[in-house]
């Protein structure tokens, strides 16, 4: 049982980790950067006598690999005794660069929906553009680093190499901290032979995202994957390829019922109409706590709400039960109703729900406590989607655990906009 556990752990690493990494057993080094120069070897019998890692270069010449190993490394059968010509080739190192991003991208998800993504990068913090920046910039330089150890693999001369980074390091524009470590494995080439450079994990290898299986609709549905990552909602089809993406900022709530194993998204799609998703998945109840997890850390960094947008908002409205016209307002406290002759008010937490009917009526559920009983309201009105989406923004923002305090002067011109719209009536009446 230990033999197969330590066989299982070393093909979870070694897709992720090189072989200086892994010890005799094929487990995971835990104590890696502690290790000194003279454990260092060379990995293959190509080498120069160093080893690149982690920024310095070691040097291995005590370190030889004995003849009697039997590693033999698949760049060595590569190159045999005919190397092709295509090696020197910058065209084909430039094509490789290119697909090798393209794919990296992918499988990160910077590529899906390009044109949401910019207007979301525009409504973001400095801060947060800076960090995205700097995670664009990160991948180049990984792709770029890694690039250069397989061309010292498969013996490109040394001054094509610098003609190729250069070329690729001037495209990409990648910014000062990231292009220092480029720079400083590009001035021990001449050190370098053979796989002596231990490559970077990318970025998609290092992310850890919590992923659950989920069904569309039903249990009948089809099979996919929901990732919850720090900024948003990834769902991957069976064979990997995403299909869609929710940023946060666009969730508005979110619930799931423990008998049925269903998980309800409420979000808004493009042209900001309120859409529900619903999936079955056994682990609905880890699903909402992993999502709300991630949305709070989300929220502490910024993320949480769109700069610019403010909640809650006024509407036209008619009460079905009497035919009277009048304005409903959705603010942090509850929801306010003011009429011709009458005005009151709906505490947030006595409101049960709220929900539309035929995209034109929106319908609010209270709870009275006095009675014990629930009342529901029923107003005609062409924004009652409008209206549920900016109730339902309200309870994801208080319950995404802001500590955020309401300023009384939004509480005063409230107040101030209801007097003065019930003394305009008045006088209209009159």
């Amino acid at each position: 049982m230990s033999s197969n556990n330590s066989r299982n752990n070393a093909s979870f690493f070694r897709s992720a980790v090189s072989d200086s990494e892994l010890d005799n057993t094929g487990l995971f080094k835990a104590n890696n950067k502690n290790r000194t120069q003279s454990i260092w070897s060379s990995k293959s019998s190509l080498s120069a006598g160093f080893r690149y890692h982690g920024g310095n270069l070691l040097n291995t010449a005590s370190g030889s690999p004995s003849p009697e190993s039997g590693r033999t490394y698949l760049f060595e059968g590569i190159l045999g005794k005919e190397r092709s010509t295509i090696w020197n080739q910058l065209k084909f190192w430039e094509d490789v660069f290119i697909d090798a991003v393209s794919q990296e991208r992918d499988m990160i998800g910077m590529d899906q929906g390009p044109v949401e993504m910019m207007e979301r990068y525009k409504n973001l913090n400095q801060s947060e553009r800076k960090r995205l920046e700097y995670d664009e910039d990160k991948l180049l330089s990984i792709m770029i680093y890694n690039l250069i150890a397989f061309m010292i693999m498969v013996n490109v001369p040394k001054e094509s190499i610098m003609k190729i980074v250069r070329t690729l390091v001037g495209k990409s524009r990648v910014t000062n901290c990231y292009a220092t470590e480029i720079t400083s494995l590009m001035s021990q080439l001449s050190n370098l032979n053979g796989n002596d450079v231990d490559l970077k994990p990318s970025n998609s290898r290092q992310a850890h995202r919590q992923s659950f299986a989920v069904h569309c609709g039903d249990s009948t549905g089809e099979l996919l994957f929901l990732e919850v990552r720090d900024d948003g909602l990834v769902l991957r089809s069976v064979s990997g390829v995403i299909v869609s993406r929710w940023w946060y900022e666009r969730i508005v709530n979110m619930t799931y019922s423990p008998r049925s194993k269903i998980f309800c998204l409420w979000r808004t799609a493009n042209g900001g109409q309120l859409q529900l998703n619903k999936y079955y998945t056994k682990k609905c109840k880890d699903l909402y706590a992993r999502i709300k997890h991630s949305m709070e850390k989300a929220a502490e960094r910024g993320q949480g709400i769109i700069p610019g947008v403010e909640l809650g908002g006024e509407f036209p409205v008619k009460d079905m039960a009497t035919g009277e016209g009048g304005i409903l307002q959705v603010c942090m406290e509850g929801v306010g109703l003011l009429f011709a002759d009458s005005k009151f008010f709906v505490r947030l937490d006595h409101v049960r729900k709220c929900f539309t009917v035929q995209k034109k009526i929106f319908v609010l559920e209270e709870y009275n406590p006095k009675l014990k009983h629930i009342i529901q309201r029923q107003y005609e009105s062409p924004m009652a989607g409008q209206i549920c989406y900016a109730v339902l923004c309200v309870f994801s923002y208080i319950a995404a655990g802001h500590k955020r305090t309401i300023s009384q002067t939004y509480k005063e011109k409230t107040q101030r906009k209801l007097s003065t719209y019930s003394a305009e009536s008045s006088e209209n009446k009159c």
